[in-house]
């Protein structure tokens, strides 16, 4: 309920100023109020910001825990230009002797017959449709014998989510081509299926039938949400259009439409009519009034003679020009991996070559524009087809127009072939992997054999040891300065009067002294800079770590003189280094060690285990940006001062209205008397 005020009309004083000093008084313990809050979201930023820290040493301790960081290893070989080599922390040291290299490894490649174009002066557009050029190929002969098998139907590709776990699916198509069945492909999440006319017993996974009806019939049930593409032929297409407005020109799904395919295109309006037009060759014939339509078969570009109103319906049923073709190579298990690729019309050379380059089969297709000749290449070297060609082709477009005929031989698809440590072996690359030693082969060779060496990386195991000194020290001097800071407890947080009664500069400085010390000696953070003294100094008590290299100090890493330091950490890289050449085992078990006993974990574990107790006593504390208010001890003190603060504005409220009451009765008394006094002087 609003409050009437009058302010001063009959009496001339300034009630709004008085009732401001009035209420200063009053708002006093609501400026304690936040003031406590201020001091609690300062506090807690102090600990989150802590508790970064420490995570971020926690991270690195958990990664100086793994056995990795300290089988850093490095191979010098005796002649790098035939043979170099990596290896990895899991390889030991060892020695390796290669005395011959009689064959690299080489990816197969077939290189065409001849020139794509029948001449030398009217070369094929790699960029052109094919079927708009295929007159230009060497070979074509003439109508009957173009070199392209193409085909008149139409191209369909769908994809589908399994809604429930299912074997089977329904394609939008209901009428597939029978002859094509199998040139169909289906993909699962991305994942090859094989298309097959049967299954054997047992079903072998992975593979689907395609029915003539468009049904979908796989070996093993699919997961729900399993997304299911496929891609498969029809005898015609139907293309449905919606006028989108007043137009005349409408496009077609699809391009290179066969000749006499469409003769017809149904015309349904708003009304519910449906009118039929006659397809055209001559766009003169579009006369205003004549129910023809013209459709351009290159592109697919229907065009009335008239505009049809919005929201008209086309209806148009036709047939596209197409080819298909397919690749097959081996994996490295030697399974044929097959794909089948469908091409519209007026796709172009180029494109045909990057649809084949992004499958799946693992082949480089490449056209030389100045040669007029294609190649092509296993994506991988090896052989992976003991009993025949790395690379098969199928379909009169590869066979004759791009000319990989039966006359055409592969060649390379060897295996690299080598003597190592006196065996004859081979690998399908010549960069594999033994041992967890990654060797390259560079050149073949048959005199003087290449000596390998793997041994200890000493430098970066210290490189990593000192990394982690680093950030050791970085972090504990950075939690003992704040849990060292001077507390000014006379310095308050500023009131908004306050603030603005100061200079900006002035602000800053009262601020910086008002947040000072609010985690001074905190408990939690002084136990853990105490815990981890202990656990880097205390020795490790496990029988198979060696008694010299059993603690820091023993392996040249010690605490600095410097009391005022807190304990960082001083590290002698001398006497590290000689440490982790003498007996890298133990220096790798002091720091990575796990028991039941904890005197005999080694000290990342130590470490790790203390800061984790550390940093969720302070997210208990503090919380995080994942938590809320009332998941952690801070954060439930905010809530409380939050309330009590909402509460003593409500009363302060009521204080303040109670003033303005009195003050209103106050002038309306005045205001009566003087209206008495002009009347008894009248």
């Amino acid at each position: 309920m609003s409050t009437l005020r009058i302010s001063g009309l009959a009496s001339g004083m300034d009630v709004d100023s008085m009732v401001k000093e009035m209420m200063k008084a009053q708002r006093l313990p609501l400026d304690k109020l936040n003031q406590k809050k201020q001091l609690l979201e300062w506090q807690k930023d102090d600990y989150r910001s802590m508790n970064t820290l420490l995570s971020s040493l926690k991270d690195l301790s958990f990664s100086m825990k793994l056995t990795s960081s300290y089988r850093a290893r490095t191979v010098t070989t005796s002649d790098e230009s035939r043979i170099t080599a990596t290896a990895s922390s899991s390889a030991n040291p060892a020695s390796y002797n290669i005395s011959s290299v009689e064959k690299l490894a080489s990816a197969a490649t077939k290189v065409n017959a001849g020139a794509l174009s029948k001449s030398s002066t009217e070369k094929i557009d790699a960029n052109a449709g094919l079927y708009d050029q295929m007159t230009k190929f060497a070979s074509y002969a003439d109508s009957s014998s173009t070199g392209f098998d193409w085909k008149q139907g139409s191209i369909e590709k769908e994809t589908q989510t399994v809604g429930t776990a299912t074997d089977t699916i329904q394609l939008k198509g209901k009428n597939l081509e029978s002859s094509l069945l199998l040139s169909s492909t289906v993909k699962v999440n991305g994942k090859d299926y094989e298309v097959v006319s049967s299954f054997s017993d047992p079903k072998s996974p992975g593979q689907v039938i395609v029915g003539q009806d468009g049904k979908l019939t796989f070996s093993e049930q699919l997961a729900a949400n399993s997304s299911v593409s496929a891609t498969y032929f029809t005898p015609d297409h139907t293309d449905t259009i919606t006028a989108p407005g007043e137009t005349k020109d409408f496009q077609l799904s699809k391009t290179s439409i066969v000749s006499g395919s469409l003769t017809t295109v149904a015309v349904k309006t708003s009304a519910g009519a449906v009118e039929n037009y006659t397809v055209v060759s001559d766009k003169s014939l579009l006369t205003t009034g004549s129910k023809n339509v013209y459709v351009d078969e290159k592109t697919g570009l229907l065009s009335f003679a008239d505009n049809l109103e919005k929201g008209a319906e086309i209806s148009a049923t036709y047939k596209e020009n197409y080819l298909t073709f397919g690749i097959q190579t081996y994996d490295t298990d030697g399974k044929a991996v097959k794909q089948t690729f469908a091409v519209n019309g007026s796709t172009s050379l180029n494109t045909v070559i990057n649809q084949i380059n992004s499958s799946n089969v693992g082949v480089t297709a490449f056209y030389d524009t100045q040669t007029d000749r294609m190649t092509l290449t296993r994506s991988h070297t090896g052989n992976f087809n003991p009993n025949g060609d790395e690379i098969n082709t199928t379909g009169d477009f590869l066979t004759w127009a791009a000319r990989f005929d039966g006359n055409v031989t592969e060649s390379g698809g060897e295996n690299a072939v080598f003597t190592i440590n006196g065996l004859k072996t081979e690998r399908t690359s010549n960069t594999f992997a033994m041992n967890g030693v990654t060797f390259t082969l560079k050149q073949k060779f048959d005199t003087g054999s290449v000596s390998l060496a793997v041994g200890n990386n000493a430098d970066d195991v210290v490189k990593n040891i000192k990394a982690f000194v680093d950030k050791y020290n970085e972090t504990i001097s950075k939690v003992k300065d704040k849990i060292s800071e001077e507390r000014y407890r006379k310095y308050d947080p500023l009131s908004d009067e306050e603030r603005e009664a100061m200079t900006d500069k002035q602000a800053e400085l009262w601020d910086e002294k008002a947040k000072s010390g609010l985690i001074k000696s905190d408990p939690i953070l002084s136990s853990a800079l105490n815990e981890m003294r202990q656990n880097m100094f205390a020795a490790v008590t496990d029988s198979s770590i060696n008694p010299k290299y059993n603690q820091l100090a023993k392996i040249g890493i010690t605490t600095s003189s410097n009391y005022l330091e807190g304990g960082k950490l001083v590290l002698e890289e001398a006497k590290l280094k000689k440490a982790i050449e003498d007996d890298p085992a133990s220096v790798e078990k002091l720091f990575t060690n796990t028991s039941s006993v904890s005197s005999e974990n080694g000290l990342m574990q130590r470490v790790y285990d203390t800061l984790g107790k550390a940093v969720n006593s302070i997210k208990d504390k503090a919380g995080n940006s994942l938590l809320v208010n009332s998941q952690f001890v801070i954060g439930k003190e905010l809530n409380d001062l939050d309330t009590r603060i909402d509460a003593f504005n409500e009363r302060l409220t009521r204080i303040e209205n109670r003033y303005y009451s009195q003050f209103t009765a106050m002038e309306q008394a005045i205001q009566r008397s003087n209206q008495q006094s002009a009347y008894l002087s009248q």
